[in-house]
């Protein structure tokens, strides 16, 4: 019987942790970089031991919310911080 690839459902786990936590500063950002690093992992065992390891459905899946949970994290972040100095600015004023 095969068992998933080591990291796969690590990064299933983290990407979707990052979809879930992309509001909060830095959060997400973290949690997706894990991700993908985890997914990218699974998917080297998967190469050289195709025999050995299944999975490569969940690294996919940890790789795709890695990456989303990356992406909307960092425009929250953005926004935030555009709010934060606007914010200062107007209080200057």
């Amino acid at each position: 019987m095969k068992t998933n690839a080591p990291g796969a459902v690590s990064s299933l786990v983290c990407g979707i942790i990052a979809v879930v936590l992309c509001w909060i500063p830095v959060a997400g950002i973290i949690l997706g970089v894990i991700a993908i690093k985890q997914s990218r992992n699974a998917k080297a065992a998967l190469q050289c031991s195709p025999d050995l390891y299944e999975g490569a459905g969940i690294a996919i899946g940890g790789f795709v919310c890695g990456i989303v949970g990356t992406a909307v994290s960092g425009v929250y972040n953005l926004i935030y911080l555009l709010l934060t100095v606007a914010g200062s600015q107007q209080g200057s004023w």
